[in-house]
């Protein structure tokens, strides 16, 4: 169990990330890749990543073991672009670099001959793991970067509802179900006994779309203090085709669009874009849709946000 040790000061400090962030996006995704859980959620986009990893991209997965400990310098503290992440990332010091790899090894962890040069100063080796971060993303996360955003701002919007509604005692409640608020104390379902005291620094809380299971944190005490968990993903394979049955049920435009819509919290713009249809289709669809009560819609300034409802899941569950 992780404990994390709250004081007054900590809980008027509590922030939620507002963007996904692409470094524990990355290390999430490279556990995926290798690791068979979330099968119904991750298993197209796994199919297809494995094959897409450059082979400069491998040298992230010999930095990072499949399971256990990551060397903490890998997921440098918000950063919003994989630019500015791969930028603290080089630019971590030396006595860090060395320190976290040392830790590997402490772990019983094989570490692959270019990490000891890493830690032994070779700085030559630190831009080829920039390189390798940057072709990975650019594979493996960029063509879906906008579901990404899209979904961790989903859950950024609920936790930031309960924050207003109920102030951090609630936020602090309903962050996730391995997550238990117990005053001043925040215990999370986690691999070893680890404890973390804020000591007035505050937390923050990192929705991450790749992460799956048990949430996780720093090694480090000193590290700026984060939590970051998985969000919730709907009970299907969210990059399928819709089946043959639905298919034949809605039409074959129709089905992906609820399919995209239960994927997906969208307006009609960007519903258009990721079923290739043009605008006037997505709304004619969107409107038969909703009048069916698979889908509703809200107005958001000049746009309406189409999200599924709970017969709209059912519809694509049973079908």
């Amino acid at each position: 169990m992780l404990k994390i040790h709250f004081t007054d000061a900590d809980l008027a400090k509590v922030t939620i990330a507002e963007d996904a962030d692409p470094m524990w996006e990355l290390l999430m995704s490279s556990y995926r890749i290798r690791r068979p859980e979330g099968e119904p959620f991750f298993g197209r986009w796994r199919r297809g990543s494995r094959s897409a990893v450059p082979e400069s991209g491998r040298l992230v997965m010999s930095a990072v073991p499949p399971y256990g400990y990551c060397p903490d310098f890998l997921t440098p503290a918000a950063h919003a672009t994989i630019g500015d992440g791969v930028s603290a990332v080089l630019e971590t010091p030396p006595a860090a670099l060395a320190t976290d790899v040392a830790e590997l090894a402490a772990q019983g962890t094989r570490v692959a001959p270019w990490l000891r040069r890493l830690a032994d100063g070779e700085t030559r080796e630190l831009h080829r793991l920039g390189t390798a971060l940057h072709d990975y993303y650019r594979r493996c996360l960029a063509p879906d970067w906008a579901t990404v955003r899209r979904a961790v701002a989903r859950d950024h919007d609920r936790l930031r509802s309960n924050l207003d509604r109920g102030g951090p005692q609630l936020l602090l409640s309903t962050v996730h179900p391995d997550i238990t608020w117990s005053p001043p104390v925040l215990r999370v379902r986690f691999p070893i006994e680890q404890e973390l005291h804020l000591d007035g620094r505050g937390l923050r809380l990192i929705p991450t779309f790749f992460a799956h299971g048990m949430p996780t944190t720093y090694k480090d005490p000193g590290r700026p203090p984060a939590l970051v968990y998985s969000i919730s993903h709907p009970r299907f394979d969210s990059d399928a085709e819709p089946g043959a049955s639905l298919a034949a049920l809605l039409g074959q435009t129709r089905a992906r669009v609820l399919v995209t819509v239960a994927t997906t919290r969208c307006n009609t713009s960007e519903l258009a874009e990721l079923t290739g249809v043009s605008l006037a289709t997505a709304s004619q669809h969107a409107s038969v849709l909703r009048a069916s009560g698979l889908i509703t819609s809200a107005r958001s300034g000049k746009s309406q946000i189409h999200e599924i409802t709970p017969l709209g899941l059912g519809v694509i569950r049973a079908s």
